[in-house]
């Protein structure tokens, strides 16, 4: 088991790489761990997929892939 310090600060690393990413996957991620938890009958797939084809069809994503292709970290807009 880890000490609490040690825990604490893997989880902010955790929390501070899923805060890099692009704005709109941070959402769609929510969206779909919030469908995952509701009652199977009433969860809510297309939405999910409709979050998750934004994402690729966002100009985040073209930045995304840009910036991989450069070597650089991206930039992010929420677009």
């Amino acid at each position: 088991m880890r000490p609490a310090a040690e825990l604490e600060e893997y989880v902010r690393g955790y929390a501070d790489t899923i805060g890099a990413n692009a704005p709109l996957t941070i959402a769609a991620v929510k969206r779909c761990v919030t469908e995952y938890v509701r009652d199977p009958a009433k969860r809510d797939l297309a939405a999910c997929q409709a979050a998750v084809d934004a994402c690729f069809a966002s100009a985040d994503y073209t930045e995304g892939r840009t910036a991989f292709m450069e070597k650089r970290r991206p930039v992010f807009k929420g677009r």
